[in-house]
């Protein structure tokens, strides 16, 4: 062969030996470098590299962050119920040459890290009560599951991340059973809950029961009282020596001021039920002061004169139809009250109220009355 033949050829083994010396590494990946099987080095930085052709090869390794979510499996808690748990862990190499040595690969790795990750998992199922796993301590549960399958995984090479539970069921067969003891159990509570509000229920009609006779008899007493008490309306006249009507006049009874005179003269007194009574008034003039004072007593509603003094003439003019009390009627006092009531809610534009012909309001509207005579 000639050497313009050989030297192409060289040039073109030569450039498959530089090929096969060179490989590149990731960011996201380890590289190993076997020869004929034996670990000669483990690069972890990447970039391009070199190795030994055809008597060295390079394997890599994923560094990456990895995923491992498989399909739910059965556990039996410390009470003995049955629970679905589906369960999702992450991981990732941390020795690379411990993890080609013991699982190779990822896939082969996953299925390890499972078998760990359930018998640890079910081992801590198995030690608690249903309530801890589905609520209360579930967190530090999977903690614990993690920390304990963590020193088992570390032998191939991989550190776990975290593990956790994504779901928790139960099983399909059971889950009706389960359901139907929530409901009673939920109803037993719903009743005991209705059986105490009847109880207080009960304790607030009765306490409510008792104020109310009591308030009805404490104002059935009052009204009583009031009654037994009564008063005497009356109206009073004051007149000057010439019996001229004094307006503005105050008036006082038993020593109570009680107000002015209209422009009449006149002003409405109150009396209570006593026997004795002492009006006084008086009067400001441009030159002088003049006073009145009136001592008498009630005998049968009417106002008995005894004695009057002063240069203002005090006089009771002694109406029946004004007295208020019961003293002498006390069918009378209820009829004028009934009147005032009427006055008072027939205004015009007043507020309009629906009453029935047959409401204790218009007892005396039902049929002819007894005039009031002087």
């Amino acid at each position: 062969m000639s050497k313009s033949a050989i030297f192409p050829i060289a040039i073109i083994v030569a450039a498959v030996l530089v090929l096969q010396a060179m490989f590149t590494v990731d960011e996201r990946e380890y590289a190993l470098v076997l020869q004929l099987g034996e670990h000669k080095r483990t690069i972890d930085e990447p970039g391009l590299h070199f190795k030994t052709p055809l008597i060295q090869s390079a394997v890599k390794v994923d560094r990456r962050v990895q995923t491992s979510d498989v399909a739910a499996d059965e556990f039996l808690t410390l009470d003995m119920e049955r629970l679905l748990i589906d369960h999702v862990s992450r991981w990732h190499v941390v020795d690379p040459l411990l993890f080609y040595m013991t699982v190779r690969n990822v896939a082969e790795a996953q299925g390890r890290i499972q078998n760990i990750l359930v018998s640890e998992l079910r081992d801590v199922v198995s030690n608690e009560p249903i309530q801890n796993i589905i609520a209360e301590e579930r967190e530090a549960l999977m903690d614990k599951v993690t920390e304990r399958a963590a020193e088992r995984i570390r032998d191939f090479g991989i550190e776990v991340n975290d593990v956790r539970m994504k779901r928790v069921d139960y099983p399909p067969e059971v889950e009706d059973n389960v359901f139907a003891r929530m409901e009673a159990e939920r109803e037993r509570i719903a009743a005991r809950h209705r059986a105490e509000g009847e109880e207080m229920a009960m304790e607030i009609r009765a306490r409510a029961d008792a104020d109310s006779e009591r308030i009805r008899g404490e104002g059935e007493a009052r009204a009583t009282s009031i009654f037994a008490e009564g008063f005497t309306e009356d109206m009073l006249r004051v007149t000057d020596e010439n019996n001229m009507p004094v307006p503005g006049a105050f008036v006082r009874l038993n020593d109570i001021e009680i107000g002015m005179t209209d422009t009449e003269g006149r002003i409405g007194i109150v009396f209570p039920k006593t026997d004795q009574i002492t009006v006084q008034a008086h009067v400001e003039r441009e030159d002088r002061e003049l006073r009145g004072r009136l001592e008498g007593r009630l005998e049968n509603g009417q106002t008995i004169h005894i004695s009057m003094e002063g240069e203002l003439n005090l006089r009771f003019e002694g109406r029946p139809a004004t007295y208020l009390g019961h003293l002498a009627d006390e069918e009378f006092y209820r009829f004028l009250k009934s009147l005032r009531t009427y006055q008072q809610i027939m205004q015009p534009g007043s507020t309009t109220m629906v009453l029935s012909t047959d409401s204790e309001l218009f007892d005396y509207l039902k049929g002819p009355g007894v005039p009031i005579m002087d």
